[in-house]
């Protein structure tokens, strides 16, 4: 049977802390499940030799990419084709654009929607020989004597996530992921889906409902990733981790009753939060979470259709901060009609909300959105097609800011912001704020005062350097 190398092509800027990409081990493990020989390569960890090495040595490439770097992932294919192997892609991207990936000519097929299922359909099929056995697999398109050929719609979403395999991680060289980020960070996670209707986001993939595993297989793969490789922080990589409360104080339970010890991060929104989950969370390991909040101007949330107050991000930021938990957030600026004021508006929802770290990304309509329907004719396809999409820059031409304008905002708003948040006056209240909660869990609160006091003696620290030294030793 051929043998399959499924590929994550390389961000051109790498801006989030390196960990394990998640999508290829589940598809990794799909063909595990079925017997088919498959390899792994993620394009980040590994330099261009290898990857033409690992393409040279198998079958049926495969590629997954964001799609800031389908450039790259067309670059790949055109090496792979050139070596005479089959190519597809799969992924977002390719689920709503296509033809990008087929018009190239460097790719064979491309497989559209969720693939757990699909994928070793597609192989199996393929290597039968038969070209008409492939018009059956759900999702596929395929050019042939210059037509396209193959058109089919993407699956069913899955329904049942329980049924799909776990991640092949020993497919990934974790040793290797974590001597590059010496926080150990894995991910993991617990749905797929988002029931809202923000303009800016792709959801062709996993959808607009909301689909969750159950709340054993979640905590049995916790304890699995803790005891086999001890990780130094997991990642819940879900759109809304606490979308459904009581699933999460169920997964927080479970987690205190094995006594699994291990510090987690959560993606969520201001509005699916509440003070007793968030301790809740915190005593389970919870030390992060990040929201996405997109603007502090009312009216630049509703232009998102972010169905969000600035009340109630300042209230979720101020619980977490509460309840010991540190945040991040994810703002955008220049989008469609944001004026000074509306920047002004932001800025001052931050000094009263007082988040951790602020990431900020220019507005940038995608394929598949709302955003891309609604303001095609705002966008500079010129420049789409030369540069495709950043989280620094855009395509889309703003009414009252120059692209050059729009990243001096997204810088100064994070630099003003930092020599707000790190100064004495902000340090003192913040520092106040999150002793009630050290006051309402003196379980907690003990252990800092007595490292304050010189009682307890503080973690043991050792040099990044030295670690990674030793590991590749």
């Amino acid at each position: 049977m051929r043998k399959t190398l499924i590929t994550y092509v390389k961000p051109h800027v790498q801006e989030d802390p390196l960990a394990m990409v998640l999508g290829i081990a589940y598809l990794g493990a799909s063909l595990e499940r079925e017997k088919i020989p498959v390899e792994l390569c993620d394009e980040r960890i590994v330099n261009d030799s290898y990857m033409r090495e690992a393409i040279e040595r198998n079958d049926v490439i495969g590629f997954d990419a964001l799609t800031p770097n389908i450039r790259r992932a067309i670059a790949w294919a055109k090496y792979a084709k050139s070596k005479g192997k089959i190519t597809v892609m799969g992924g977002p991207h390719a689920s709503v654009d296509q033809g990008i990936f087929l018009d190239s000519g460097h790719f064979d097929f491309v497989l559209k929607g969720e693939a757990e299922e699909t994928l070793p359909q597609f192989c199996k099929a393929l290597d039968g020989g038969n070209f008409d056995d492939l018009k059956s697999i759900p999702g596929l398109a395929a050019m042939r004597d210059g037509a396209l050929a193959i058109d089919n719609p993407a699956p069913p979403l899955i329904k049942k996530l329980d049924d799909l395999p776990l991640p092949a991680r020993h497919l990934l060289p974790m040793d290797r992921y974590f001597q590059l980020n010496p926080e150990k960070l894995v991910y993991v996670f617990t749905t797929r889906g988002c029931p809202f209707k923000c303009i800016f986001c792709q959801k062709e993939l996993t959808g607009r409902g909301f689909r969750v595993r159950s709340t054993e297989q979640i905590v049995d793969e916790l304890e699995h990733i803790v005891k086999t490789y001890n990780p130094g922080v997991i990642l819940f990589v879900d759109e809304i981790l606490t979308l459904r409360k009581k699933r999460i104080h169920e997964m927080c339970d479970e987690i205190l009753r094995r006594g699994l010890k291990f510090e987690w991060i959560a993606n969520t929104r201001a509005d699916c939060v509440d003070y007793p989950l968030l301790k809740h969370m915190h005593r389970a390991g919870c030390r992060r979470i990040y929201y996405g909040w997109e603007s502090g101007s009312q009216r630049m949330l509703d232009v998102l259709k972010k169905d969000l107050t600035p009340e109630a991000i300042i209230e979720a930021a101020r619980m977490t901060r509460r309840a010991g938990i540190w945040a991040k957030v994810y703002l955008i600026v220049g989008s469609p009609g944001e004026t000074a004021q509306d920047i002004v508006e932001t800025e001052k929802v931050l000094r009263l909300a007082s988040p951790d770290l602020v990431r900020v990304s220019v507005f940038n309509p995608l394929i598949g959105t709302e955003s891309w329907d609604g303001y095609l004719a705002n966008l500079d396809l010129s420049d789409l097609s030369e540069n495709y999409v950043s989280s620094n820059r855009s395509a889309y031409k703003h009414e009252h800011f120059t692209q050059v304008e729009l990243e001096e905002l997204r810088k100064n708003m994070v630099r003003s912001y930092e020599r707000w948040y790190y100064a004495y006056p902000q340090r003192a209240k913040r520092f106040m704020e999150r002793a009630l909660y050290y006051m309402e869990n003196p379980q907690f609160g003990k252990k800092r005062l007595g490292r304050a006091l010189g009682l307890v003696p503080p973690p043991k620290s050792e040099n990044v350097m030295d670690r990674v030294m030793k590991q590749s030793a």
